[in-house]
């Protein structure tokens, strides 16, 4: 058999690299996963160097498309159409067409015997909690209704999503239309009031002194702003590429003031509703902790968790590890050991990850309603100053001698 030099992300979210000896990749990807890794990236191996190194595709999260799918073929087997020709309908139906070619290449996969889960994970476009669910729901049997479960997951996670950025749509209406207007009026009403003072060789008063000259900067510099937001993004972009400069932000946004609390409750929701998922179906403790430490989309409280994989290795349970890290009200500790001791933990954890998403949207419904009269207000204020500024200027052309 040759040998295979791999990159593989173990339970904890920690990537590891190595080399392993077996028959083809589909045999390393099983011996990999027996050993508690998931593959990203293999190559064969000859004289300690890699030969041909081939990257895998990069998982990506699940979105509307794919909870559509998943429901839509949920339904069919549930109906006892065969996987194959449930597949097959899909892809025939499906209006997206690079989706389309993703759905028939899994269909390639299942005709050529291997498993659905091996065929999506192959695909690259199924985040490893998906496939991971889908592999459990084959090996018991059950794969309708894994699937169904996984539909209504994404399609939580896509809801909640969604009524976030709608709640924003708005405020960020007002910010732009507000900001626009300031620039407009700065850029072309402030400075035809500096000619007027020019020629008329009066002093203007100190508030529109302070107008014009701010006129003056944005109509000459104009071109420095969108040169530096360009700078700020590119060195934005380096910075968390770098998984130090991801883990500060990620801190950075769980200490701020309003948004902080929300964030912290979204990520407890993603890792409550993904937990408990994947243990309804059936994916072990182990597994399914590392997995859903990775779904909650926050690297911070990722580090946070993860003593609760080594907790659970050792023997304590859930609860008291989750408790130990402070990520989480004391109530939802509580919550959980009592799903440990009622052996139903996997209920209630998704009813833990239903009552933090009622408390999340409760939440951006209460700051946008705040935000929204304070946006209005700041621009009522910076418009009303640059009003008034332009109206003391013309009431003091009155005292110019002509």
């Amino acid at each position: 058999m040759p040998d295979f030099r791999y990159t593989a992300i173990d339970r904890a979210g920690r990537e590891t690299r190595g080399t392993l000896r077996a028959r083809d990749e589909r045999d390393l990807a099983a011996k990999l996963r027996s050993l508690g890794y998931h593959p990203s990236s293999v190559s064969a191996a000859r004289n300690g160097k890699g030969a041909g190194w081939r990257r895998l595709p990069r998982q990506k999260a699940g979105g509307r498309r794919v909870a559509t799918f998943t429901h839509q073929l949920a339904s069919m087997l549930e109906a006892g159409v065969p996987l194959d020709k449930s597949l097959a309908l899909l892809a025939e139906l499906d209006d997206d067409a690079p989706f389309a070619e993703v759905i028939g290449g899994v269909l390639n996969g299942v005709r050529g015997g291997r498993p659905l889960a091996d065929c999506l994970e192959r695909s690259g476009e199924f985040p490893p909690i998906y496939v991971n669910t889908v592999r459990a729901g084959e090996a018991a049997g059950a794969l309708d209704e894994c699937l169904e479960r996984l539909g209504a997951y994404l399609k939580e996670t896509e809801r909640l999503k969604d009524e976030i950025r709608s709640a924003l749509v708005y405020p960020l209406f007002l910010s732009t239309f507000g900001g626009g207007a300031v620039v407009f009026m700065l850029v072309f009403v402030v400075p035809r009031f500096a000619m007027v003072f020019e020629d008329l060789g009066g002093a203007a008063p100190l508030p529109a002194v302070a107008l014009i000259a701010a006129g003056n900067l944005l109509s000459s510099w104009f071109w420095v702003l969108p040169l530096a937001s360009v700078f700020a993004w590119f060195g934005l972009k380096k910075f968390l590429g770098r998984a130090e400069g991801r883990l500060r932000l990620d801190r950075l946004k769980l200490s701020l003031p309003v948004i902080g609390p929300i964030l912290r409750k979204a990520a407890a929701a993603r890792f409550s509703r993904a937990l408990g998922t994947l243990l309804k179906s059936g994916v072990p403790i182990t597994e399914a902790l590392g997995l859903s430490i990775r779904s909650t989309g926050n690297l911070a409280v990722e580090n946070d968790l993860a003593p609760v994989l080594e907790g659970v290795m050792k023997g304590r349970g859930v609860a008291a590890p989750v408790a130990a890290t402070g990520s989480f009200p004391r109530l939802a500790s509580h919550m959980l050991a009592v799903g440990e001791e009622t052996g139903k933990l996997d209920e209630m954890l998704l009813k833990l990850a239903a009552d933090y998403e009622h408390d999340i949207r409760t939440a951006v419904k209460r700051a946008l309603a705040a935000l929204e009269p304070s946006i209005v207000l700041v621009m009522a204020l910076v418009v009303g100053a640059i009003v008034v500024s332009m109206l003391l200027a013309v009431f003091s052309l009155n005292d110019i001698p002509l």
